[in-house]
């Protein structure tokens, strides 16, 4: 089961309606500051969670949404979803399942729409507070009976903020990476030795011995059953201590933290450590997965939101952070907010997902990498980074020069012209200056061997071209990081 597609409509930044087409497992949102990015993540938290307590409509609604407009998220899910409502959730859940295109689907919103539908031939009131599963049959989304209660056993959302909460990173809860990691490394200490020597200790801990503590608790006992017996009547009354359920002790257990000076709880330390430790829970997930990919048809799908992953990283962290990240995406789904041009490098089109955000005046635009085909194999790396954050980067420079070059050659059927444009003082003479020798404005000078031949006049996209290729060359003339900026932008013109 995966997420297909996430719409959100009037939530903070997103004024009207916003889609997200997904088709991969490992999806980047990239964008600058105030974009939108941690809050398509809040958006989804909110379709699972609701409002926080210190949260109200009015926190999170567009303020230039209109008065009557609503706040909505819904998620698209698709795949085996029969087989994780089967294994892991509620039966509740199937009836709704229909198919597009011989593909399980699933519809999940949340909205603020306050109103009452039909639904089973009895009225039902739908709010912000309840949770909304589509039925194709009646074509309305609909909200069965307990099922805002059980949201959880669909599907299971790990969100590691910029800010993460320490709890959602200690949570030893069997659905959460921390008690999926201990699950894992316990293995079968239950079922072992150790364990059943315990039973026996416990046994006699509490029950057998003369000083066990029921003993103990038999005078208080004799006390209840006699004011009970005086007033309603002969009623037995026990304290019981029974053996814990083993998973008691992943729930009583915290994690602890030594950074070399003081010995804290994992909560008690700054939002660098929580994230630290969290992010390093995922690595260690995904040499796991690696480990044991079997593993993975026996636990529910544990999407991943990972906001800023690059924040306290250096560069060579950074990488080895993205290569489990990529490991993990193999089998579920990542999505991932993030800065960093050493994360990015590891977005493979059309392999991943890629979303670029941009504020447009009152409201965020969001390219989806599906659209922009300005390359052969767009997205680039330099192509996002000039997309999302105006940075002229080198390896863009060559990615357009390269291509304008290879379709002014190909452009010609006839060999003999082909191989005259190949030549690059025919291709910026014709294509860069248009033939216009005024716009070869620059100096260039070749070094063959030892001897640096005599200076021509070229453009500066071609100056800038040969001065990256060829850095060996003695040259009087130079460009400045305002040149670099206007090539690139007249390169882009010409495509």
């Amino acid at each position: 089961m995966r997420i297909s597609k996430i719409t959100i409509e009037n939530y903070k930044i997103f004024k009207g309606k916003h889609d997200f087409d997904i088709t991969s497992n490992l999806i980047f949102f990239v964008g600058e500051n105030n974009t939108g990015k941690s809050a398509a993540f809040e958006a989804i938290n909110f379709l699972k969670s609701g409002l926080p307590k210190d949260k109200k409509l009015s926190d999170v609604k567009n303020k230039f949404a209109s008065a009557n407009a609503h706040v909505v998220c819904t998620l698209t899910f698709t795949g085996k979803i029969k087989e994780v409502i089967k294994d892991f959730s509620e039966a509740k859940y199937e009836p709704y399942v229909f198919e597009i295109n011989g593909e399980e689907t699933l519809l999940v919103q949340r909205s603020s729409e306050e109103k009452t539908i039909k639904q089973s031939g009895k009225d039902k009131s739908l709010s912000i507070k309840t949770v909304t599963i589509w039925n194709d049959k009646t074509k309305q989304f609909e909200n069965p009976s307990g099922i805002d209660t059980v949201i959880n056993t669909l599907f299971e959302a790990q969100f590691i903020w910029a800010d993460t909460d320490p709890f959602d990173v200690s949570d030893f809860g069997s659905t959460k990476i921390c008690g999926r990691l201990l699950a894992d490394a316990v293995g079968d200490f239950f079922e072992g030795e150790l364990w059943k020597e315990f039973e026996k200790v416990h046994t006699k801990t509490f029950h057998g011995h003369e000083n066990s503590l029921t003993q103990r608790t038999k005078k208080v006992e004799g006390e209840l059953k006699q004011i009970l017996l005086d007033q309603y009547g002969k009623i037995d009354v026990k304290f019981n201590f029974s053996m814990p359920e083993s998973a008691t002790f992943f729930k009583a257990g915290d994690v602890t933290v030594h950074d070399g000076f003081v010995e804290n709880k994992l909560r008690e330390k700054g939002t660098g450590m929580q994230r630290a430790v969290a992010l390093a829970m995922i690595q260690v997930y995904a040499r796991h997965l690696a480990k044991h990919p079997t593993d993975l048809d026996k636990i529910k799908p544990i999407f991943f939101f990972i906001d800023e992953p690059e924040i306290c990283l250096h560069p060579r962290a950074q990488k080895q952070l993205v290569d489990a990240l990529v490991a993990v995406s193999e089998k579920q789904q990542i999505f991932i907010a993030t800065h960093s041009p050493y994360l990015l490098r590891s977005f493979i089109a059309p392999k991943h997902n890629f979303f670029i955000f941009e504020r447009d005046t009152d409201n965020v635009k969001v390219t989806n990498s599906i659209r922009m085909n300005l390359l052969k194999w767009s997205p680039s790396w330099g192509e996002i980074n000039y997309k999302a954050y105006g940075l002229c980067t080198l390896e863009f420079h060559d990615e357009l020069y390269g291509t304008l070059h290879e379709r002014f050659i190909s452009s010609s059927s006839d060999e003999n012209e082909a191989k005259r444009r190949s030549y690059l003082k025919v291709f910026d003479l014709e294509i860069l200056a248009g033939n216009d020798m005024n716009k070869q404005a620059k100096n260039w000078s070749e070094l063959r061997g030892t001897v640096q031949q005599p200076s021509y006049k070229v453009t500066l996209s071609t100056f800038v071209r040969n001065k990256m290729h060829h850095p060996e060359s003695s040259q009087t003339d130079t460009y400045t990081p305002t040149d670099f900026d206007d090539s690139i932008r007249h390169l882009l013109s010409l495509l």
